[in-house]
């Protein structure tokens, strides 16, 4: 597993103008093609309001930086350690222009990217938020390891995201000690939480209805992107979601068992009926 700094040379050399910014993302053009493909659009506009985020931004991009790789191979190594696994894929520590905040590359085994402009410096909100990251990596290797046919799997279905989600979610929980609002907003976000748990049937049932009624990609804006969240004012409510939909399996299945659960043909109709129960029992 190599690490690719490429803020280091940002921090060190930047300019606040549109030039500088197109001759980084160009240098390091092999660690931004995912970043521009799906994490970034409208960047001509985008490069513009960066300009200034970015210079109020670099003390915390420079002590981010610092403390990445450290804190990168403390997760992997607990990782590894619990499941017996080893991450091979690289990681690219980038900065980007205000769009994702980190993202696992389109691959089955994955590599991972951290849009350092985005995060938080302090270091459990970064332990949380490469836990998860991670997470995503380890729930991919182990679905390898128990001999999953990834042609089967619907990686545009929302059940899939639900899943990967709520797994994700779960390995951050096991691997750092913080609040529960923080693995979900990778900082303090009391009242996000607050209203999650308060409208858990609420939240599930309007999931529910938006299934039959909007396609997916809609779904996806409205529940999983931090776009959206119009219907309750809240985004990413899908990531809740996720999260009691594991604990829900768990109480039925074996840990092992409900990571790999993609590897059922019918794995779709499994969650869906996990969140009608879900839904049942909070009514």
């Amino acid at each position: 597993m190599l690490i690719h700094d490429t803020v280091t040379d940002f921090t060190e050399n930047y300019l606040p103008t549109i030039d500088y910014l197109k001759g980084y993302y160009e240098k390091h053009a092999s660690h931004f093609e995912e970043y521009f493909r799906y994490h970034c659009h409208n960047v001509d506009e985008k490069m513009k309001t960066a300009i200034p985020k970015h210079q109020e931004k670099m003390p915390a991009l420079m002590e981010i930086k610092d403390k990445m790789p450290k804190l990168i191979r403390e997760i992997v190594s607990n990782y590894e350690r619990m499941y017996n696994i080893t991450f091979t894929k690289d990681v690219h520590l980038i900065v980007g222009l205000y769009g994702s905040n980190a993202f696992t590359y389109r691959q089955i085994i994955p590599e991972i990217a951290f849009c350092l402009e985005k995060l938080s410096p302090q270091n459990r909100h970064l332990k949380i938020i490469i836990a998860h990251e991670f997470g995503h990596s380890l729930h991919h290797l182990l679905s390898e390891k128990r001999g999953i046919d990834w042609a089967k799997v619907d990686w545009e279905s929302p059940f899939t995201w639900l899943l990967q989600e709520g797994i994700a979610t779960y390995f951050s929980i096991k691997v750092v000690n913080a609040r529960k609002d923080e693995y979900f907003a990778f900082q303090d976000d009391l009242e996000w939480l607050s209203f999650a748990t308060n409208n858990k049937q609420r939240i599930i049932e309007a999931f529910l209805n938006d299934l039959t009624l909007l396609d997916a990609r809609a779904v996806f804006l409205e529940w999983f992107s931090i776009n959206g969240g119009k219907r309750f004012g809240f985004n990413r409510l899908a990531y809740f979601i996720a999260y009691e939909l594991i604990q829900s399996c768990l109480q039925e299945q074996a840990e092992l068992n409900v990571i790999t659960l993609w590897r059922n043909i019918n794995y779709q109709d499994i969650i869906y009926q996990q969140l009608i129960e879900m839904q049942m029992k909070n009514e």
